[in-house]
């Protein structure tokens, strides 16, 4: 924990596929995930999210009409008697917001969001989900140079946090930047 692992190889060494068998999205035709020494084999990102790790991929998997916070707390709203907790919905997504010093409100549309800021909801999501693991997938392929120093400063709050991450991209400078470790896959296989 408290670390920042990239994940490198080119195009089909097996890193977007890894991270979908960590999620949940598919199923490996052998070897096992091992979270804490124990066996993990999610069924759905569902059940991965219930088991803290979380997946921001390159597409967005946004409700775009939806609010920030609407998304944010998307499948679980705080309840009271069966009824929604909008105003506690609301002001705990605005303490996220505050906390990673972002310039919307949770009352927002998403689609209003430009895609950088559209990624930080992504982000937004996977921690109100109390996650261990977040894994980022090619996160900085739509970003500006700013935007891209804003994920990495929310990168290094995660890290502090002792949040484990998992990082995948082409772009080697960032890796030296971000990163505390890498390992390199070819063809399905660890190389180094």
């Amino acid at each position: 924990s408290g670390k920042v692992v990239s994940i490198l190889g080119e195009n089909g060494a097996g890193k977007s596929t890894l991270l979908k068998i960590l999620y949940g999205d598919y199923k490996p035709t052998s070897g096992s995930v091992l979270i804490d020494g124990r066996e993990a084999a999610f069924r759905s990102p569902y059940e991965a999210l219930q088991n803290g790790v979380s997946v921001i991929y390159q597409e967005r998997q946004l409700v775009q009409n939806l609010t920030v916070a609407d998304n944010v707390f998307l499948g679980h709203p705080p309840q009271k008697l069966g009824f929604i907790q909008t105003r506690d919905q609301y002001q705990a997504t605005q303490a996220i917001i505050e906390e990673f010093g972002l310039p919307f409100k949770a009352e927002d549309r998403v689609w209003k969001l430009s895609v950088a800021h559209q990624q930080m909801v992504e982000i937004m999501k996977a921690c109100n989900h109390r996650i261990d693991i977040i894994a980022f997938d090619e996160p900085t392929s739509s970003l500006t140079d700013t935007e891209t120093r804003k994920l990495f400063e929310i990168i290094r709050k995660l890290k502090a946090a002792g949040k484990i991450v998992l990082y995948v991209s082409h772009r080697l400078r960032e890796i030296f930047e971000i990163c505390d470790e890498v390992v390199v896959l070819k063809d399905g296989q660890l190389v180094g």
